[in-house]
């Protein structure tokens, strides 16, 4: 992370991969390419190129913005379908104003500029935190499948906005996928993944994914 950036520890949980931000995209859908044609040598070739390309497009949209850390994880849903979502950090700038009331207020703001959005407050590992749960249309270069035309596709997304407890700052963590269909199915991760962020360094254990008590708060509010 860069010098500026207030402390911050982050463990994804088991199945995601971190992503070095810095390799090149051809590269990057190469490896990607790659770890589907060993984990699902019997999806079609159809279906392993549209996951890679969802996978790039995500992550271009992310690196766009900023991110600090991404992972990815490559899964098989219940049906055995192959399936793929992104795991993004960013660290933003912010003032977030009287100690304890950033997510509410992020919250109302969100829910009015999303009226389509389920948005809330929960209490979670790093925090009280904001979170929102939308489906996001995401341009796809036609470049990406070398031909002239772009398309278009939507991913479901949900971000979740931790004011950092002692820096001007906000974190924000966002989990997008393409198979929405298989929401219910990510929950698990998404809740591991968001357990795994801290603002004080790791004690000397090895921490197992979030307990069901705790990740089916995310279930009941956004499932």
């Amino acid at each position: 992370m860069a010098a500026d950036t207030p402390p911050l520890w982050l463990a994804p949980p088991d199945g995601f991969t971190a992503v070095d931000l810095t390799e090149d995209a051809g590269e990057r859908m190469a490896r990607t390419a790659g770890a589907l044609d060993t984990v699902f040598a019997d999806a079609r070739p159809e279906q392993r190129l549209s996951l890679v390309i969802a996978t790039e497009t995500a992550l271009q949209n992310q690196l766009r913005e900023g991110a600090v850390h991404l992972s990815a994880r490559l899964a098989r849903a219940s049906d055995g379908a192959p399936v793929v979502g992104v795991f993004t950090v960013f660290v933003r700038p912010e003032e977030t104003g009287p100690p304890g009331s950033y997510p509410q207020r992020i919250a109302d703001r969100l829910a009015a500029a999303w009226p389509q959005a389920d948005v809330g407050v929960l209490e979670l590992p790093p925090g009280r935190t904001a979170v929102a749960v939308r489906d996001v249309p995401v341009a796809v270069p036609g470049a990406l499948y070398g031909v002239p035309q772009s398309t278009a596709t939507t991913v479901r997304q949900v971000e979740f906005l931790i004011p950092h407890p002692w820096s001007p700052h906000v974190i924000a963590a966002v989990f997008t996928t393409e198979q929405a269909e298989y929401w219910q199915e990510w929950l698990p991760a998404i809740a591991g993944a968001v357990g795994g962020i801290s603002f004080h360094p790791p004690r000397d254990e090895t921490g197992d994914d979030l307990p069901p008590e705790q990740w089916d708060n995310i279930r009941k509010a956004f499932g």
